[in-house]
């Protein structure tokens, strides 16, 4: 264990609200494992209020790990502090005023969840129901229609975290947009803490065309930071570390310890039952998944060109075969979705889900007939490996790491060569023989860690900063 506390930045956990995607689930998981094994772990989330990190009661931790409850963040500061957001121009009772359907939410959610009659939360429930529009229902309602906490930050706000010299922060989520690097490094200058980071990939420097020129700001910002004043930084793969250390002789940077960790996946039979039915009109062993926030890097828009080549020859329709997009809709797709609208041949056999829960996402990994990930540059990829301890042969790309992470158990494709990708996806729907290499290997030798594995080499990185020197603060 560390010689101080660890204490475990649970900021993007708290704030997210639906289904995981990578980030969260990775934090998530880590989280857990600390929460189970480290009694020495401070669960903190940042306060952008007071520019400070503060304790977790205990009930909110794990209902945040487990993702039944979420942060109400509409009031609150921008964290990073890079900008103001219009509400902090605006006086309370006018804001209140002006955005009345939250304020309303807000309100009768207190009720809800604090009333002690039954009546009065069953009322404040009913009355939510009618306000809550799609804007904020995923913040609101779990996907199976419960009601998810919506919490205050009064409500979640604890004590703030005095941190002492030979603590660790460790943090696993979305720095560049919940928490605030500039107030990391000032402490870490003043108190002598150490900082433990995980960078899952670089990308939007890499690559600032697949994102929002916003964002590609932040995390630049962030990173030029986070690499040079971390004491630890966990890598995915050794690609990312390789872009990493790139980086950092570019920008003239000292890197503190790179430590190598792959994602956990979990056998299915973790979560084993009784197949639900799907969702229609899916029929087991006859569609491709593919799992991936929808968004320009990870190839959408070219597996829809691939699909519409492959309809036009009648492929999928004598197969009955169907296409599943499964993910969140990202950013700049607006080309991505006028050509779904602009193309009626793709309707009925190309099916989009934007959430599913754990066990919806299990079932249809189980029933699919393979997976794909088309993916430009990755700094992991984890739903391959998800589809890999399913047993599901995927058609991947070779981008960043993911010829490393899929080795002999995949065909690594080249994420701009249409034609291979439209000859390759041909074959396996025509012929299942075609994939079966792949199924007979996975099934006979892959081998991947649980998360029960990952976070134990997660925190002996993590402890052995104990032993070293902390990595100094310029200026």
């Amino acid at each position: 264990m560390t010689a101080g506390r660890l204490v475990f930045d649970l900021s993007s956990a708290a704030r997210w609200s639906g289904p995981p995607v990578g980030i969260v689930r990775v934090q998530r998981e880590l989280g857990q494992w600390a929460r189970r094994r480290r009694p020495d772990a401070v669960f903190a989330i940042y306060d952008p209020r007071s520019l400070t990190y503060r304790a977790l009661s205990e009930p909110l931790v794990d209902a945040f790990l487990a993702g039944t409850a979420s942060l109400n963040a509409w009031g609150l500061p921008e964290p990073t502090g890079r900008r103001k957001r219009r509400s902090a121009w605006v006086p309370r009772p006018l804001y209140d005023a002006w955005q009345i359907r939250r304020t309303l939410l807000r309100v009768l959610e207190r009720v809800r969840l604090q009333s002690p009659s039954p009546w009065a939360v069953r009322a404040a429930d009913w009355v939510q129901r009618r306000l809550i529009t799609r804007r904020y229902a995923s913040s609101m309602i779990n996907p199976d229609g419960s009601r998810r906490p919506f919490l205050a930050p009064d409500e979640v706000f604890g004590p703030p975290i005095a941190f002492a010299p030979g603590d660790v922060l460790v943090c696993t989520g979305n720095g560049w947009s919940h928490n605030n690097i500039a107030v990391i490094e000032a402490l870490k200058a003043k108190v002598g803490l150490r900082l433990a980071v995980v960078c899952f990939d670089l990308i939007p420097l890499q690559f600032p065309r697949f994102f929002k020129t916003r964002d590609v700001d932040d995390l630049r910002r962030y990173w030029l930071a986070a690499l040079g004043v971390a004491d630890l930084i966990v890598v995915n793969s050794t690609a990312v570390a390789r872009d990493a250390a790139a980086l950092a002789a570019a920008e003239g940077l000292t890197l503190g310890r790179l430590a190598l960790c792959p994602l956990g996946a979990d056998p299915a039979t973790l979560r084993s039952g009784p197949d639900a039915p799907l969702p229609a009109p899916l029929e087991a062993g006859r569609y491709g998944l593919f799992v991936s926030t929808i968004e320009p890097r990870k190839g959408h828009e070219m597996l829809l060109k691939v699909w519409l080549r492959l309809l036009a020859d009648g492929v999928p329709q004598k197969a009955g075969f169907k296409l599943v997009f499964l993910g969140r809709r990202g950013w700049l797709m607006e080309g991505f979705e006028a050509a779904l609208r602009d193309t009626p041949a793709v309707t009925g056999s190309l099916i989009i889900l934007p959430q599913a829960d754990d066990v919806l996402l299990d079932l249809l990994y189980r029933n699919a007939a393979f997976c794909l990930y088309p993916s430009f540059y990755e700094g992991y990829g984890l739903p391959v490996v998800e589809a890999f301890a399913r047993g599901k042969a995927v058609i991947a790309s070779n981008g960043g790491s993911l010829a490393e992470v899929v080795g002999d158990f995949s065909p690594s494709l080249d994420p701009r060569d249409e034609d291979v990708w439209f000859e390759t996806l041909r074959r396996w729907i025509v012929d299942p023989s075609a994939r079966a290499p792949y199924e007979a290997a996975l099934r006979e030798r892959f081998r991947h860690p649980s998360w029960e594995e990952v976070g134990a080499t997660f925190y002996r990185e993590v402890d052995a900063l104990a032993a070293g020197p902390t990595q100094a603060v310029a200026g």
